[in-house]
């Protein structure tokens, strides 16, 4: 039987302070829900999109969807397949996400490896080609990450011990580390202590606060 999941108000986690890793922000405060479908085949029901008014849409947005097949992610733009995505493994959708992660202005998505599946790939959309490719420098990072109002970019590097986030920015065409905040209970005293580092123009960690 076929079965149709819609991600309506899929929750986005968004930085808004140094633990903005964090919070969650519903999306339809910046996106439109119809960019989140998911099909479980390649079979597409006869459903229109709900009519929106226009005036609050920006006409130069494109509609993302992505449909499951086994291990095949098909990318759909306005339900006109784009691209398809093979892989040796079935992707989790629970784990597939979609946000715009370099700033353009339009959703990409983020792909995960079957393990660990907070790791990885990032297709971004490129508006000239009309298609999806992969991001050399998300993929250096190669983790989920969830994309403030701002832009800014966080990585959640937390263990067992220690909540751990890493935030990123675009500087140009390239994806820089920013800050990265620690906070761990001590051993020897039990007090929660927060380590705030940056990072100079070469990359290298400093400890700021």
């Amino acid at each position: 039987m076929k079965k149709i999941c819609i991600f309506t108000a899929a929750a986005i986690l968004i930085m808004t302070s140094a633990f903005s890793c964090e919070t969650k922000k519903n999306t339809a405060d910046y996106v439109i829900a119809e960019n989140f479908k998911v099909y479980t085949d390649t079979t597409y029901p006869e459903i229109p999109i709900n009519d929106i008014d226009a005036e609050n849409q920006e006409k130069s947005k494109k509609k993302l969807a992505y449909a499951l097949n086994g291990s095949h992610v098909e990318l759909l733009l306005d339900n006109v397949p784009v691209r398809i995505l093979d892989f040796y493994y079935t992707p989790s959708a629970e784990n597939i996400a979609v946000a715009d992660y370099n700033g353009d202005g339009y959703e990409d998505i983020f792909i995960p490896y079957e393990s660990p599946p907070d790791y990885g790939t990032y297709y971004c959309y490129d508006k000239e080609k009309n298609n999806f490719f992969e991001n050399d420098q998300l993929n250096k990072v190669g983790r989920i990450m969830t994309v403030n109002e701002d832009g800014i970019l966080c990585e959640d590097r937390s263990d067992d011990l220690t909540k751990r986030y890493v935030e990123y920015q675009w500087i140009g065409a390239e994806l820089k580390p920013i800050k990265k905040t620690e906070t761990f209970k001590s051993s020897e005293t039990g007090e929660i202590i927060t380590n705030i580092y940056g990072y100079d123009e070469n990359g290298i960690e400093f400890l700021a606060g």
